[in-house]
């Protein structure tokens, strides 16, 4: 007999790996390299960015999609994205309300093949909104898988309150802002007016009573050209109250507080611990000021063109459809007083944005509507 380790053999073995690693490509070869301990040289690395994966592989004759991992925020160390089997992908439960409802709307108006899915979409969203509102949560739908905002950056800026702030308090207040502020510029889609621009707004706003008054927020919104404002503040310790050190985040559009991050300010507060809780909140604060709904501001008409008070510092790119609308009204309890809510925007044109003037200025051409005036605002469309 032969004996099993001739080098016949394994000459024969060596080439049935090389022919099995040409099968499986280079990739796989490269996967078996790092399993077995041993370092990949960087020419070796994929370079196709990320939306370029696949989204559908065969695996044993199958179909698998690629799908959300429901426990990617429960669990540690897993995947935001896992394959699974074709049909059994994973549909969050807004998703199924939607699915439902436009099942629902298609059959009751003759079918959804019949409703161009443009117009099928608006009225699903109009019927959440009324749900929503019937079971007392508002008319907040989110986002639903895969679907991405329509502009991503957001103009902020950041102000501290000096009128609420006790004068021994107005140096920390000053460090708090200027070091939040500094925080966010190093943040991804967050543009952050600079010091001189929002003293120059405060003087041209005039604010009457408190900074955080509605009006107030809207009017300085409107003259340093952002969609949310941060007012810090710093109350000192008064008997056996405690201090804090506040951060309180508004929306520009209807002058709303959107979130506060308070935390108590110890006795003989220095500008280092306002530092640490600016830098300490920064992320929590970027996170509410981008999921503010993104909107802007028409700065002047001419010559049959509209110019725009933002550009890329709000994520904007040409070729972006914006609608002009009015802002809902304020709804109020006569009885209590209470703020109930808002009625819908009214849109009044629509525009087409061509050219984009650097970072804060860009140019639209009208689709529909007008004419527009200054500080109308625009939505994306």
């Amino acid at each position: 007999m032969p004996k099993s380790n001739s080098p016949l053999q394994c000459l024969g073995l060596i080439l049935a790996f090389i022919a099995v690693f040409s099968l499986c490509g280079c990739n796989k070869f490269k996967s078996l390299k790092e399993w077995a301990g041993y370092p990949t040289v960087d020419d070796e690395e994929e370079t196709f960015p990320p939306e370029a994966q696949q989204e559908t592989v065969m695996i044993d004759g199958k179909p698998y999609v690629r799908s959300r991992n429901p426990y990617w925020l429960t669990y540690p160390d897993q995947p935001e994205y896992v394959y699974v089997e074709k049909g059994r992908e994973f549909v969050p439960m807004q998703q199924r309300l939607i699915d439902a409802i436009a099942r629902k709307v298609g059959k009751e108006r003759g079918g959804a093949k019949a409703i161009p899915p443009d117009k099928l979409q608006e009225m699903v969203k109009a019927e959440v909104d009324r749900i929503l509102r019937e079971q007392g949560l508002g008319g907040f739908v989110s986002k639903t898988k895969g679907e991405k905002a329509p502009v991503e950056g957001r103009a902020v800026a950041v102000i501290p309150d000096v009128k609420d702030t006790p004068r021994s308090m107005e140096g920390v207040n000053r460090t708090l802002a200027v070091s939040l502020a500094e925080a966010l510029r190093r943040q991804k889609n967050i543009a952050v007016s600079g010091s001189d621009q929002v003293s120059q707004a405060l003087a041209k706003a005039q604010v009457a009573g408190k900074i955080t008054l509605p009006p107030n927020i809207k009017t300085l919104g409107d003259q340093l050209g952002v969609q949310g404002l941060v007012i810090t503040k710093v109350i000192p310790p008064q008997g056996n109250s405690p201090g804090f050190m506040v951060l309180e985040v508004y929306d520009t559009f209807q002058g709303n507080k959107v979130q506060s991050v308070v935390e108590p300010a110890p006795a003989g507060l220095k500008a280092d611990a306002a530092t640490q809780f600016a830098q300490k909140n920064a992320l929590r604060v970027g996170a509410e000021l981008v999921s503010i709904p993104w909107f802007g501001r028409v700065d002047f008409v001419k010559e049959g063109k509209v110019y725009l008070s933002l550009g890329q510092n709000a994520g904007l790119k040409a070729g972006e459809r914006l609608k002009v609308v009015t802002p809902g009204k304020e709804v109020v309890n006569p009885g209590t007083h209470a703020v109930l809510g808002y009625t819908a925007d009214t849109q009044t044109g629509e525009l087409r944005v061509t050219e984009l003037l650097g970072a804060t200025g860009a140019v639209a051409t009208p689709i529909s509507g007008g004419p527009f005036k200054p500080g109308e605002k625009v939505k994306a469309k």
